[in-house]
């Protein structure tokens, strides 16, 4: 998979977190809700590149995705994560429900490069067109990029492997 998120600019990160207000700070670690009612990112993901597809599901009171499709050619080997293990079924994304003030849902986490496992802060929203749009970024989210993912209906083989792209 080449570009399941890509990295986000570090200008003024440092110096952004430190001016981080206390409210905000205290925000993050606020109570998460009881009962969210909204479309959860729930399904299976193409990711925006066309090269992966991503499942995400619940794990507990949050949101894990993992890979379930690649796409490789027919003599490729299953591609290994940073530590050696395969990426197939390997958990990439984390996520929990947040509300703002006017009452939008949106789900706050992680995700994790499966290459190299450098992990960049997401926000993920589900449009009105179903897509899944997934802020990725370092600091705050001023400074990531927002991917489209659109939904996945086809088939997936248990080895992950998609011998053509998706979407």
């Amino acid at each position: 998979m080449r570009h399941l998120i890509r990295p986000a600019a570090f200008l003024l990160v440092a110096f952004a977190c430190l001016a981080l207000p206390a409210a905000a700070r205290a925000q993050s670690n606020a109570p998460r809700p009881a009962a969210v009612q909204t479309t959860a990112p729930t399904g299976f993901w193409a990711t925006a590149d066309h090269d992966g597809v991503i499942q995400i599901a619940p794990c507990g009171q949050d949101l894990c995705g993992q890979i379930v499709g690649m796409v490789l050619g027919q003599q490729d080997p299953t591609p290994k994560d940073w530590a050696g293990a395969s990426q197939c079924h390997l958990t990439i994304l984390q996520a929990a429900p947040q509300v703002d003030a006017d009452g939008q849902v949106s789900w706050t986490g992680s995700i994790v490069n499966p290459r190299n496992g450098s992990t960049y802060n997401i926000i993920l929203r589900v449009n009105g067109q179903r897509q899944l749009l997934l802020r990725g970024y370092v600091g705050l989210p001023i400074f990531g990029e927002t991917q489209t993912w659109s939904p996945y209906n086809g088939n997936l083989a248990e080895n992950c492997r998609l011998e053509q792209p998706v979407g």
